[in-house]
């Protein structure tokens, strides 16, 4: 099954190199397009294959069987409607957005069958290194057809894919979002509060990368481990730690207290921070009654956080 990747960036480098490496062979790279010429010949180096750039459709996407759509989110309805006249009903198109469904091409008149495949990875380099995706989840949708292909695109490139509902697929990617994106944003906020205690920000993540690995640990421990039906919340709030989980309502007034008179010493840089603070304890709290924190001890964290602090 031969595979064209049309916007070889990050994820396209990734997904051409590994299926260049499967030694099965069963899907076989037959070319790139980059917007670009300078990336159409980085490409050409690191895949070793034909990759185009322009506004010219390569003949080699109109021979492929699979057309993997690797594009920025907002041009991808308009990518695929300038392609859709040059793809037939045997040729299937994937697009690789996290947050768009498989349909964004419909109104566009494809006659291609339509799916989705995306990475739920971060890639945060342009060598297309394909040992990133690994292990990797994939979110896979659309047609029978196009799901087919997008399954064994995940498993070529080493991936688990699972199928994701496509009228819900935003939820999906706002929770990597949160759990991604903004973990780096919240190591940026813990580096600001760190620079108070007079450690510099690059002592401060040495410090503290260290802590999240050990808290993702235990949340992996915990999503490989057997668990009771119907636990819900109670799976994730077994690896809460601190003082919510603990119920030190004074160790958590301090901070608000602390973080208050910061936001208003320097509001260019901690104006939020209160505010992020108060929004994080009070997911907690609730989160810490799922792993039983004693009624009496919730409520005087909910009236702690409910109030500002003096």
């Amino acid at each position: 099954m031969k595979v064209f990747i049309y916007g070889a960036g990050r994820v396209g480098r990734a997904l051409g190199r590994a299926i260049q490496d499967h030694p099965g062979g069963e899907l076989k790279l037959c070319g790139a397009w980059n917007r670009t010429f300078a990336r159409a010949f980085e490409t050409s180096r690191l895949l070793d294959v034909e990759v185009s750039a322009g506004d010219a459709v390569p003949d080699g996407l109109m021979r492929a069987d699979v057309v993997i759509l690797s594009v920025k989110d907002d041009v991808v309805e308009k990518t695929a409607g300038a392609l859709a006249r040059h793809l037939s009903h045997r040729q299937v198109l994937l697009h690789t957005s996290g947050s768009l469904p498989a349909q964004i091409l419909d109104p566009k008149g494809i006659k291609a069958h339509m799916g989705c495949v995306h990475p739920l990875q971060a890639l945060a380099h342009d060598d297309g290194d394909p040992r990133v995706l690994q292990g990797s989840f994939f979110a896979v949708e659309g047609d029978q057809e196009a799901l087919a292909c997008a399954e064994r695109v995940a498993l070529v490139a080493g991936g688990q894919p699972v199928s994701i509902a496509s009228a819900s697929k935003v939820y999906y990617h706002a929770a990597a979002v949160m759990a991604a994106n903004y973990q780096t944003v919240l190591m940026d906020a813990a580096c600001a509060l760190m620079q108070e205690a007079g450690v510099d920000t690059a002592t401060a993540v040495k410090m503290l990368v260290p802590l999240v690995s050990g808290t993702l640990s235990n949340l992996e421990a915990l999503a490989h481990a057997e668990q009771p039906p119907g636990q819900g919340r109670a799976v994730v709030a077994r690896a809460l730690t601190g003082p919510v989980r603990r119920g030190d309502v004074g160790t958590v007034r301090k901070h608000m207290r602390a973080i208050d008179k910061l936001a208003k010493r320097k509001p260019e840089a901690c104006a939020d921070l209160p505010a992020l603070y108060r929004a994080l304890a009070q997911r907690a709290t609730e989160l810490a009654q799922q792993a039983e924190l004693p009624p009496e001890r919730a409520q005087a964290l909910q009236k702690a956080l409910g109030r500002a602090s003096s």
